[in-house]
């Protein structure tokens, strides 16, 4: 399936792209990740009550760039990361929309869960054109540059959950840690909607056990926030 010009695989509770009985929560994986990836996490959340729709990112999965190995060398990689993670950003409000219009979820029900890279894809997006209800980025490098406190502006209020691995040398937590500290005083006003945990320990590729806790985290805030329709 294509939403908004990227390739879906979408894993529910029925035969139809209807949102869960709490919503909808798009995956993105990481880099080098097609969406297949992410299918033991899309069937977890289909197990509790929603819709998940996993995204290959600009150059993955089905539209993996076909000099992928020479573009993510160690000479290219940072100028390719920026480009997939701009433009997979770029085109998420576009997702959602083409979602919304197909039937594959409501409004007060969208959440978006990134990972690694695709939680950078989701702090790139965050802001005035992307309406979520809940958002989740696990071991994510967290926006750089000039113009970094300017899209913090952006967060608030969208209810955030950042995850990291204590002992991760490929994404440090202290740069997520940073971040948080940054974004406090701007939720100031409703400081529930901000949460960080760090995984003691762990690094980033996560034990199979530690990989769980911090799926009851993402199951626990999007439970939170996008409560069950009529309840």
């Amino acid at each position: 399936m294509l939403l908004g010009g990227a390739p879906a695989l979408v894993v529910g509770d029925g035969p139809t792209l209807a949102p869960g009985p709490r919503g909808t929560v798009v995956l993105i994986p990481g880099l080098g990740g097609s969406k297949e990836v992410q299918l033991p996490e899309a069937r977890l959340l289909a197990r509790h009550g929603y819709l998940a729709v996993i995204l290959d990112a600009v150059g993955h999965g089905e539209r993996r760039y076909p000099d992928f190995e020479r573009r993510f060398s160690p000479d290219h990689w940072d100028e390719s990361f920026r480009e997939v993670v701009s433009r997979t950003a770029e085109e998420l409000p576009r997702v959602l929309g083409a979602l919304a219009e197909r039937g594959g979820s409501r409004p007060g029900a969208v959440g978006v869960c990134g990972i690694s890279m695709g939680g950078a894809i989701l702090y790139e997006a965050m802001g005035s054109k992307l309406a979520l209800d809940a958002a989740v980025a696990i071991i994510a490098p967290p926006p750089r540059g000039p113009q970094v406190h300017e899209r913090l502006e952006r967060f608030f209020p969208t209810p955030l959950l950042m995850q990291t691995a204590g002992a991760d040398s490929l994404v440090p937590a202290h740069e997520a840690r940073e971040l948080h500290h940054a974004l406090l005083p701007r939720y100031a006003s409703a400081p529930e909607r901000l949460r960080y945990f760090e995984h003691p320990g762990e690094e980033h590729m996560f034990t199979e056990a530690g990989w769980g806790r911090v799926w009851e985290e993402v199951l626990g805030w999007f439970n939170r926030f996008m409560p069950v329709a009529g309840g």
